[in-house]
């Protein structure tokens, strides 16, 4: 049941017992005539609700502390095995997956559950969440927009939520005999992002103003296309200046020392000259400061995000070139090794792709320049006899 009393400011507070727990919510309203009738009003919603058992807090007191406490006690009061409530059960999912994940994958998904997922469905029955409610959530994630208007989340994003959504409603087909409501949901329609990468005379200028504490890290980093983390986890170890190998076996992230992304990275990268000397220089730096290559100015391991405010995008601005994020140095090193005419299965192999056709389909234009796949060799060769 509720009611509202006045409270000794004069300020207007609705009183709620629901489940056998008070709550107390202020309206921020003054007492005057008006505003009683208003907070009456709304009074007789919230116990017409209750009668209904359709009351929600979060309905009415959307930005109170106790929101998360009701929920919780309603879930606890009402709670049905056969049909539980979204956020238990993936809070569930989660306990039972999640020592099998990283701990940079588990603080993700931490992410979106408690960020998106939660707020929405955590209060739904399962079998609640039809097709047509997880279609409206999308367009809900669509629709959001920051001060600027432009989009909140890209359709990656999203895509990502629903299939973090999809795996749960998943567990509970095969856990519960619920039916399975996601499967004629298509993704988003994604396009790839065009690669920006640095041409040589862009990296001669990067590396001639970048922080010269950095310049070896991006000489190398240029060079190899090795990914940030696995520049971070670099360790002495990893390196065989005797056959001049770089050999990729770990990478740091989110503060620990982990497994590389895929079977494919794992793998020997040739130091050309320029990266055998920097790596020499870097070593001679750090030696016997943890066994890692490249350390921040601290002695600690380096941070990638921290790394593109402090070195890459100050660099970029220096040399007057256009922005682009970090992970361009990976598509530089690309190019440049398209320019030299190395072989395609060689480049794909040093950056650790599972083929050359993801070399192809990203640096498409870039083979075509390198290599003069536009039929004018053809041409060269057959005219003369022909003409």
């Amino acid at each position: 049941m509720a009611t509202f009393h006045i409270r000794p400011n004069h300020i207007l507070q609705y009183d709620i017992c629901v489940y056998g727990v008070r709550f107390r919510e202020t309206s921020g309203l003054p007492a005057t005539p008006a505003n009683i009738k208003r907070v009456t009003a709304q009074v007789k919603k919230i116990n017409a609700q209750l009668a209904l058992g359709t009351f929600e807090y979060r309905d009415f007191f959307p930005h109170s502390k106790k929101v998360l406490a009701f929920e919780a006690l309603k879930r606890e009061k009402t709670g049905n095995p056969d049909d539980p409530f979204f956020l238990p059960f993936a809070e569930h999912w989660f306990n039972l997956h999640a020592p099998a994940w990283k701990k940079s994958y588990r603080k993700a998904v931490t992410g979106d559950l408690k960020r998106h997922l939660f707020p929405h469905f955590g209060n739904w029955r399962l079998t609640q969440i039809t097709r047509e409610a997880a279609l409206a959530f999308r367009n809900e994630l669509l629709r959001k927009t920051r001060a600027d208007g432009s989009r909140q989340l890209g359709n990656n994003r999203i895509n990502g939520l629903m299939i973090l959504l999809g795996a749960i409603l998943r567990y509970a087909r095969d856990e519960l005999d619920i039916p399975f409501v996601l499967g004629p949901v298509k993704p988003l329609r994604t396009d790839p992002t065009d690669p920006r990468p640095l041409t040589l005379p862009e990296v001669e200028k990067f590396l001639s103003v970048v922080d010269p504490f950095y310049r070896d890290y991006y000489i190398v980093r240029l060079f190899t296309g090795m990914r940030g983390c696995e520049m971070s986890g670099l360790r002495d170890k990893d390196l065989d200046f005797d056959h001049r190998l770089i050999r990729v076996r770990a990478a740091w992230v989110q503060g620990e020392m982990t497994d590389l992304k895929t079977q494919y990275s794992r793998r020997d990268i040739p130091m050309i000259a320029p990266v055998y000397d920097a790596l020499q220089r870097a070593r001679a730096k750090t030696q016997g400061k943890g066994g890692l290559v490249f350390l921040n100015p601290f002695d600690r391991p380096i941070d990638n995000r921290w790394l593109a405010q402090k070195a890459w995008y100050p660099a970029l601005r220096k040399a007057d070139l256009r922005r682009r994020n970090p992970h361009q140095s990976r598509h530089t090193a690309a190019v440049l090794h398209l320019a030299a005419h190395e072989n395609p299965g060689y480049i794909s192999r040093i950056l650790g792709h599972s083929s050359s056709k993801l070399l192809f389909d990203v640096y498409a234009p870039y083979i075509h320049n390198a290599t003069r796949q536009d039929g004018s060799a053809f041409e060269a060769m057959v005219s003369p006899h022909f003409s």
